[in-house]
């Protein structure tokens, strides 16, 4: 095939309109060279020209999404001797979903590190970084539309390998490299589960395309090549236990790069367990329950985490498994619908699996950049070494507690939306489903219960903590709210998260159309109408409720200017406090929490022991924190077995060209002796 039609039938599979094909061509290959040019842009300029190449790719790839859900899905496949066989791009209803979620939310990332990355410019690789934002926008949107198995595994590396050189653009700190590390190997493992997957699928079917994954489950048993794909997916996802990279690589990265892992490059576990999801033919009963105690216990495990962090950026990190939880328990009451062949579960699990993405997404976006304005200001992540941030930071505060109460999942916020259809999914789902399933759906509805009350806990902790009360160490003396750069994409954050809302059966809509065509069922049924009508009511008086809000803001504003302003300290309950250090602490807040659930979480305390004969003394020292227990006795282990067999066979590698040569004969004559005996 020659390079000029190998471009445009390349370029054909990312544009939605089929008859401007030279436009289209034109379109392509200025994004190309854009995402060329972005390293060669001085300093000053590259992360204006990230956003412009981001800009780009987002009108190209959202395009292109508009048209596969309207109905006419986008399908090249480019003919060649590929070691792969043919290289196929499809953007369907499901990966145009996934598309314009990554839109949504890179664009706003990559515009906020304008604003945060300026105190560290010039930095050595403040290139390499909005290169690498660019890099991973466009990896994010291949991951979703790639149909071969091999080049499957080659923009998943991509992914991976660009998110890592965002991880640690401060690579001189030695936990920052230490965390980058941790993720690159936990993502190489999950890239090896994938690759023995989809090489099981090539042996029996004889094809890398994701046609033979269908193929294969339907002439065989799923679970053991399933399971493959759900541990590869689950690495990147978070799902307990493959979550540790997660509170590491959070706290480490830039702020940005933490909403956009948190946001997309997180979901890219739930698009392909989505996509393996859409091939099975059996064993739906048995997969759907293997789904949904994953997440049940992602959920519980990710929030009682989050409810006893001091750290508010490993705090959202804990946040996002809880979230990833809820999201595969959505998935597995979807399998579960579908092996009962209920259409309603169907709708209410994979429709709300499909939405709460959307949800979290901007949720933990916004979370992000105003724990970054934050951190950017006060050098710190300690919240409680912080306090009365709110008369210094107020928009910040404001955007933040919008934050808060959307991932807490707590109306009229978009979060509730998503986490109502799916407890309405679960209880509708026992009056459905027999007996012995019931049970393990009621577990579901006690699940969700739970995680929605330690979610509210951790979150009225750490909006308390960070930016009521007073200041519990000196605040700097120009402390005020970050740059516009910083300000706006969190204002465009809410603005997004203000259109679901508003619009919550629209979306929901959307969703059930995608729901639909990927699962062949037909969703207007009388049930999903029902379902329909009471979002709708729901959204009426969520709308309702934010207008009396509002009119009641207005009111107390109009009268409080008539009316002489004075400032007094905080009721203290008739109990005054000696110094601000002394106010209650978000450790003092989780404490009951830490004592319930002492199993899951290791605690370590460190402080200077007073002597009995120390009557006044001088200074006092305190120090604790909450260690993951699947780190500490399941991983740390390992580690500690894998450095040992490390040192004992380090004495192979001694430098000598002649024990190499040994090595290698002593391989040959080997493979020959396995040859011989037909072991191979």
């Amino acid at each position: 095939m020659s390079i000029p039609t190998w471009i445009e039938n390349l370029s054909a599979s990312f544009i939605f309109a089929y008859h401007f094909r030279l436009l289209n061509l034109l379109i392509f290959i200025f994004v190309a060279i854009l995402l060329l040019a972005v390293p060669f842009v001085p300093n000053r300029m590259k992360g204006y020209a990230a956003l412009f190449a981001s800009l780009c790719v987002t009108v190209v790839s959202s395009a292109a999404a508009a048209s596969a859900l309207s109905g006419n899905t986008v399908d090249v496949t480019i003919a060649g001797d590929f070691i792969w066989g043919n290289l196929s791009f499809v953007v369907d209803p499901l990966s145009a979903w996934f598309i314009l979620i990554i839109n949504l939310i890179v664009v706003p990332g990559t515009w906020y590190s304008l604003g945060y990355l300026r105190g560290h410019a010039p930095s050595a690789n403040f290139g390499l970084h909005n290169v690498m934002l660019v890099w991973v926008h466009v990896a994010l949107c291949l991951v979703c539309t790639v149909q071969n198995s091999l080049a499957f595994i080659f923009v998943w590396e991509i992914m991976s390998l660009s998110s890592f050189l965002l991880v640690i653009f401060e690579n001189r700190q030695r936990d920052v490299l230490r965390a980058g590390i941790n993720y690159l190997i936990q993502m190489h493992i999950s890239v090896m589960c994938l690759l023995i997957a989809f090489l099981i699928v090539y042996q029996s079917e004889g094809t890398f395309h994701f046609a033979g994954i269908s193929s294969y489950f339907a002439t065989h048993k799923p679970l053991s090549v399933f399971l493959l794909f759900l541990v590869g997916f689950g690495f990147k996802a978070g799902i307990v236990p493959l979550h540790t990279w997660l509170p590491h690589a959070h706290p480490a990265a830039p702020s940005h790069v933490s909403g956009i892992m948190s946001g997309v490059i997180v979901k890219m576990g739930i698009y392909g367990i989505f996509r393996i999801i859409s091939f099975l033919h059996s064993d739906f009963l048995l997969t759907g329950n293997i789904v949904l105690i994953a997440g049940m216990v992602t959920g519980i495990y990710g929030v009682v985490h989050a409810s006893v962090q001091k750290d508010i950026k490993r705090l959202l990190a804990y946040c996002t498994i809880e979230n990833v939880g809820l999201i595969v328990m959505g998935i597995g009451l979807g399998l579960i619908g579908q092996h009962a062949n209920n259409s309603f579960l169907m709708l209410a699990g994979y429709g709300s699996a499909l939405f709460h993405v959307l949800n979290h997404a901007l949720s933990k976006l916004l979370l992000f950049m105003g724990a970054g304005a934050v951190y950017h200001n006060l050098h710190t992540r300690n919240m409680d070494k912080m306090g009365g941030l709110f008369k210094v930071m107020p928009h910040t505060a404001t955007l933040f507690l919008i934050g808060c109460l959307a991932i807490a999942g707590l109306p009229p916020l978009n979060g509730f939306l998503s986490e109502f259809i799916l407890f309405f999914g679960f209880m509708k789902g026992i009056i459905a489903s027999e007996a012995t399933e019931s049970i393990i759906i009621v577990m579901g509805v006690m699940t969700i219960a739970l995680i929605g009350g330690l979610s509210v806990l951790t979150f009225t902790k750490s909006f308390g903590i960070m930016f009521l009360g007073t200041a519990r160490t000196p605040l700097p003396p120009d402390l005020g709210e970050p740059s516009a750069a910083m300000r706006r994409p969190q204002y465009l954050a809410v603005a997004l998260m203000l259109i679901v809302i508003l619009t919550p059966f629209a979306s929901f809509g959307l969703v059930s159309d995608i729901v639909s065509t990927v699962f062949y069922f037909p969703y207007r049924t009388p049930e999903m109408d029902s379902l329909s009508i009471l979002l709708q009511k729901v959204s009426l008086v969520m709308i309702m409720f934010v207008a009396t809000v509002i009119a009641f803001m207005l009111l107390r504003k109009i009268v409080a200017r008539r009316l002489p302003a004075r400032e007094d300290d905080t009721w203290g309950c008739a109990s005054t406090y000696p110094a601000p250090r002394a106010q209650y602490t978000g450790g003092s807040f989780a404490k009951p929490v830490g004592k319930l659930f002492g199993g899951l979480l290791p605690f370590r305390k460190k402080f200077r022991r007073i002597a009995d004969n120390d009557i006044f003394p001088k200074s006092a020292r305190y120090d604790y924190s909450y260690g993951d227990c699947v780190e500490r006795f399941i991983f740390a282990p390992v580690c500690k077995l894998f450095k040992r067999f490390s040192a004992v066979s380090l004495h192979i590698q001694d430098g000598r060209l002649q024990w190499y040569i040994l090595y290698g004969l002593l391989f040959i004559i080997v493979i020959i002796l396995l040859t011989w005996l037909n072991a191979i």
